[in-house]
C-alpha cells in the first residue's frame, strides 16, 4: 500500500460491503465477522453436481442429461456474503479477495477423496479476458497449485464467445455453451489422467459439462468439477 492510500484511509475509512461497519486496517472490502458467516453447503445435495436439493439423492437435471463429470461439489451457497464477495472479484476487480476465496475451495478438495494429476480453470473468451484482464478461475488454481502442489494445464480455451448465461433455463444454456470450448494443448498432457476442474459459480452445471465433456473426448480418465459457490 502507497502513502496516498494511507492517506485515504486515514481520513475517509472504508465500509465493509455487506454489513457497512469500518474495516480495520488489516481488512479488505468485506470484514472477517462476516466472511467468517459464509456457510458451507449442507445435506441434502445432489449426489452427481452437489447443488441443494430438497429431497432424494440426485437433482432433475442430472436425472434429464448426460453428465460427463464424475462429481461435483461447491463450498457454499451462491447468496449472501460469498454472493457479494464473487461480484466484488468479478465486477468489480477486487483480486485481493482471490486467495480469501480460494481458501474456501481448498477445503472441499479432500470431499472427493481422490488424488488429482491436474488442475483445469474453466476460461472465459479472449475477448472477454482482455476487457477484465483476468480470469478469477485461473486465480483459485494458482492458489490451489500451490496449496495442494497439483500443476495447473491451461489448454482448454473458449473460442466461441457465447452471450451471458444469466436468465436462461436450463435448456438454453445447454444449447448457449454447447461446442464453444476446445482443447489445444497437448492431447498427451490430459490422456489418462484425473483433471479437476475449477469454476467460481454453477448455476445448472451446463458449463462444466461442456467442459467435461471435451475434456473426456481427448482422453481423459475422468473429470471431477469444483466450485466457490452453486445456486
Amino acid at each position: 500500500m502507497n502513502f496516498g492510500s494511507l492517506l485515504i484511509d486515514l481520513f475517509f475509512p472504508a465500509d465493509c460491503k455487506t454489513c457497512k461497519e469500518l474495516l480495520r486496517w488489516n481488512e479488505n472490502y468485506i470484514c472477517k465477522s462476516c466472511f467468517d458467516k459464509i456457510e458451507p453447503l449442507k445435506p441434502p445435495i445432489c449426489v452427481k453436481c452437489g447443488r441443494h436439493i430438497d429431497g432424494g439423492i440426485i437433482c432433475l437435471s442430472c436425472k434429464s442429461r448426460r453428465i460427463y463429470f464424475e462429481k461435483a461439489r461447491s463450498y457454499g451457497g451462491f447468496s449472501g456474503v460469498l454472493k457479494e464477495a464473487i461480484h466484488l472479484l468479478k465486477y468489480e476487480k477486487r483480486l485481493i479477495l482471490a486467495d480469501r476465496l480460494a481458501n474456501l475451495m481448498d477445503g472441499v478438495v479432500d470431499l472427493f477423496e481422490n488424488e488429482f494429476h491436474y488442475l483445469i480453470p474453466v476460461p472465459i473468451h479472449k475477448k472477454k479476458e482482455r476487457k477484465r484482464k483476468f480470469n478469477q478461475t485461473k486465480l483459485f488454481c494458482d492458489f490451489l497449485s500451490k496449496n495442494r502442489g497439483i500443476p495447473v494445464l491451461s489448454g482448454l480455451i473458449k473460442e466461441i464467445d457465447t452471450p451471458p448465461q444469466v436468465g436462461l433455463d436450463h435448456i438454453a444454456r445447454m444449447q448457449n455453451v454447447k461446442g464453444s470450448f476446445r482443447w489445444k494443448g497437448d492431447k498427451r498432457q490430459i490422456e489418462g489422467h484425473r483433471l479437476l476442474l475449477i469454476d467460481d459459480v454453477m448455476t445448472t452445471g451446463s458449463t462444466v459439462n461442456e467442459c467435461s465433456q471435451v475434456l473426456m473426448a481427448e482422453g481423459a480418465e475422468s473429470i471431477y468439477v469444483l466450485t466457490l459457490a452453486s445456486t
